[in-house]
């Protein structure tokens, strides 16, 4: 039976507005903005026009709609209406089509944020015998825990048993019959990883090969399009729609939208939630040393996070220029000239540069909520996160009801 928070014509009209907007997106992204259509609903509406006037439809309908219902669907098609506006605009301001797409405030990050972390992975270094700058220390480490190309797949089919099984047990039991169909390689893009669901509880995996990988990072990434990332929201929001526990006017993933922060801050957060970063967590499947390795690999991922959000924003924001931000991400001495120009690549699209910021902010808002709930009710926060659709705004109400913290603020000096 299809659940509904309003009623089946409305549903309808609104997975109808984000499919269309996906399918005119067509020549402006780089490829499908709708990751994910549960319940098969098809685009009908031919024009930035049509979608506009459909958004003003049903926003007059949602007005007065109680509870989380009302505060998930109006935050949706108010993001709806922005990106019809910014596809069709050139010249739509960036940071205030990502505050009313993404819920998130664009700001530079300060860079006492980025010495503190790198101190961090400077001292763990530092114990394990590694000499030069921080950054240096940082590549030599990342070089001798590098994959070769020919053996990234096997790396990644050795870790996903092991994360599919635990995620189960720790996150979010998955339902019968799902897998990962296959794991691929692939050259020439600028993404590093993809979980791509083709369906009935399947997913694809593939890896970038020219990216030069490491074991314990591509660990973090592996868990982030796998398990407990996006493969298990892929499929688990398929169940719970067939279950009639999923709305309809919530069963989609679309590329700009306000899901997106929870959609990639998990998965962001994925192997955190396995306990595999965590020395306080009894994870027998790794070993010691593998955690060790793993929380540096994880703070240099956030570190290079940082570099890139900051170069999204400067670009983006700011008007710096191709050169001037390559430079930047080159400038620490430990991004790689492939790593940096596929990260221009993505953010200087113009509609995945919307997008891009929700991977930094996300893991943020993910992580906080995640550390506001003691350990014995972690099974409530997963619940919220994965059984739930949220918006950061939604997300944020829920976590200080849940806890009766009213000051949660998961982007208070990030």
């Amino acid at each position: 039976m299809t659940m509904y928070w309003t009623d089946p014509e409305t549903a309808r009209t609104i997975v109808d507005i984000a499919a269309s907007l996906s399918k005119l997106a067509d020549g402006m992204s780089s490829d499908e903005p709708m990751t994910a259509n549960y319940s098969h609903t098809q685009p009908t509406l031919n024009s930035l026009e049509e979608v506009l006037a459909a958004v003003e439809q049903v926003q007059a309908k949602i007005t007065d709609l109680p509870g989380h219902p009302g505060d998930y669907l109006r935050a949706m098609l108010k993001s709806f209406g922005t990106l019809a506006r910014y596809m069709g605009d050139e010249n739509y301001n960036y940071k205030d089509a990502v505050r009313d797409i993404l819920e998130v405030e664009l700001k530079e990050i300060p860079q006492e944020n980025f010495d503190r972390l790198a101190q961090r992975i400077d001292a763990k270094l530092t114990e394990w015998g590694y000499t030069g700058t921080p950054y240096e220390k940082i590549a030599k480490w990342q070089d001798d825990k590098r994959i070769p190309a020919d053996q990234v797949i096997a790396t990644a089919e050795r870790f996903l048993d092991k994360s599919r099984i635990y995620a189960s047990k720790r996150v979010r039991k998955l339902p019968e019959g799902e897998g990962i169909d296959s794991v691929n390689p692939i050259q020439g893009v600028y993404w590093s990883g993809l979980s791509e669901y083709i369906g009935d509880y399947q997913g694809r995996l593939t890896f970038n090969i020219d990216r030069p990988w490491n074991v314990p990072t591509f660990a973090c990434i592996l868990t982030h399009e796998g398990y407990p990332g996006h493969h298990t929201y892929y499929t688990l929001w398929d169940y719970l729609y067939r279950e009639g526990k999923l709305p309809m006017e919530a069963a989609y993933v679309l590329i700009n939208s306000p899901i997106n922060c929870l959609f990639e801050g998990a998965p962001e957060v994925a192997i955190h939630f396995l306990g595999w970063d965590d020395p306080r967590e009894d994870t027998p499947e790794i070993t010691a040393q593998e955690k060790e390795e793993i929380m540096v690999a994880k703070d240099i991922m956030d570190l290079q996070r940082m570099y890139q959000t900051n170069a999204n924003y400067y670009y983006n924001a700011e008007g710096w220029s191709k050169e001037k931000v390559i430079e930047y991400m080159l400038s620490t001495g430990w991004y790689s000239e492939i790593e940096a120009n596929n990260t221009f690549r993505y953010f200087s699209n113009r509609y995945k540069a919307i997008y891009y910021p929700c991977y930094y902010y996300g893991r943020w808002i993910i992580q906080a909520g995640y550390e506001a709930f003691p350990k014995e009710r972690r099974e409530e926060y997963f619940h919220i996160i994965y059984d739930i659709p949220q918006t950061n705004s939604t997300l944020i109400k829920a976590v200080r009801e849940a806890t009766g913290k009213s000051d949660f603020d998961p982007f208070q000096g990030i």
